[in-house]
């Protein structure tokens, strides 16, 4: 089979076409998977472009339907999968912000994917031309975000108070059900990046298991973007992961009994976890230290547990704890300066700023390496 702009994928249910997407070079016809069907047909739309998949079985927190983004590139060698932030649901005042967040929402269709697009489908870690970019002239998928419950959740019909209505948090589920798609389409790519940014990000802890399963256990990359686990000290978290883990019903690894005990670190430890179960995996992990929004959300949150307000100075020192205690033997880190809340979605700050003379794209490009990089140089704990 030669590869062309005339070939693509076409997604269909046994009931329904759902979509019709441009082939990659790893694709294959007939593959069958729970009631989806991939054929290979013809169309004039071109290689390159951002294309929306309408999807019946993936749900927004209001109950809506939604789908997903792809992007094919010809030669492509790779495939990322990128899980979109903004925010979450569970109280009154964070479902108000997530609600109003321009590109997340209670609700996700093709008109906010198509502004999505226009203002962003082509920045930072979605840039195809400059040759910085690790993942350039990669596969890109683009999960939207509208469960408002860190892309984890498995409660539907859920109630937040203060909220009126049901919530459906089905954020795990949503993209399980990608995945059934997603996995035997790109099952031929030479490599496999999981990356997210804010709630996103969170997602990316999360979901790894899930996405290193559909893709028959190989190695996947993982790049957390400004989604830092606070380690619990004067700055209280445990109270908000238990509201979090609770009001989600967040799918934490069951082989990782601390994870959804907060008393114990709670979600702190599932970076160990990761790099520990999956060690041909790559991990990556990416903030600046001052990260702004990151600030007001732990200081909001730690005041509610009965802890001491957050400032830029005590974030940082979170961060480097983080880094030197908790994750920096398997984890490569990039942390530099200024109050920005995520990178990966702008040319300037993935691509063209540099701190200590390294910018994120050239740090997230060695992520192969070993030891893993740290930007700026940690201080690591003695690994117990």
């Amino acid at each position: 089979m030669t590869m062309s702009i005339r070939t693509l994928l076409k997604i269909v249910t046994v009931i329904q076409i759902m979509a019709v997407i441009p082939i990659a070079a790893f694709a294959q016809p007939n593959v069958i998977e729970k009631g989806h069907v991939m054929k290979l047909a013809s169309t004039k739309a071109s290689m390159g472009d951002w294309h929306w998949v309408p999807r019946a079985d993936t749900f927004c927190r209001d109950g809506s339907t939604t789908g997903f983004g792809v992007r094919l590139l010809p030669d492509a060698r790779g495939v990322m999968i990128y899980l979109q932030g903004g925010g979450a649901c569970y109280d009154a005042q964070s479902c108000a912000e997530n609600a109003n967040s321009p590109i997340a929402g209670e609700n996700f269709s093709q008109e906010k994917f198509d502004t999505w697009v226009d203002q962003l489908g082509n920045q930072g870690i979605f840039n195809t031309t400059n040759p910085t970019n690790p993942v350039a002239r990669w596969n890109h998928v683009y999960i939207p975000y509208c469960t408002g419950d860190l892309h984890g959740g498995a409660r539907r019909n859920a109630t937040v108070p203060g909220i009126p209505g049901q919530q459906q948090f089905v954020g795990h589920q949503n993209l399980q059900n990608n995945l059934k798609l997603l996995a035997p389409f790109f099952r031929r790519a030479e490599d496999i990046a999981l990356v997210g940014a804010s709630a996103g990000g969170v997602g990316v802890l999360v979901n790894y298991p899930q996405v290193v399963r559909a893709f028959g256990g190989r190695s996947v990359a993982a790049l957390v973007d400004s989604a830092p686990i606070i380690p619990e000290s004067a700055i209280k978290t445990s109270c908000f992961q238990r509201k979090v883990i609770e009001t989600f019903g967040l799918q934490l690894p069951a082989s990782c009994a601390n994870c959804a005990n907060p008393s114990k670190g709670g979600l702190i430890n599932i970076y160990g976890h990761l790099s520990k179960t999956y060690p041909k995996g790559r991990f990556a992990f990416a903030s600046a230290d001052a990260d702004l929004a990151g600030v007001v959300l732990y200081d909001r949150e730690s005041r509610a547990c009965g802890g001491a307000g957050v400032n830029i100075f005590n974030y940082r020192f979170s961060l480097y704890a983080l880094r030197d205690k908790y994750i920096g033997h398997d984890w490569a880190t990039y942390l530099p300066g200024g109050i920005q809340h995520t990178m990966t979605q702008s040319d300037v700050l993935f691509l063209e700023r540099k701190y200590r003379g390294v910018s994120a794209a050239k740090w997230l490009g060695d992520i192969n390496s070993k030891p893993p990089s740290h930007i700026p140089a940690a201080r690591l704990r003695q690994k117990n």
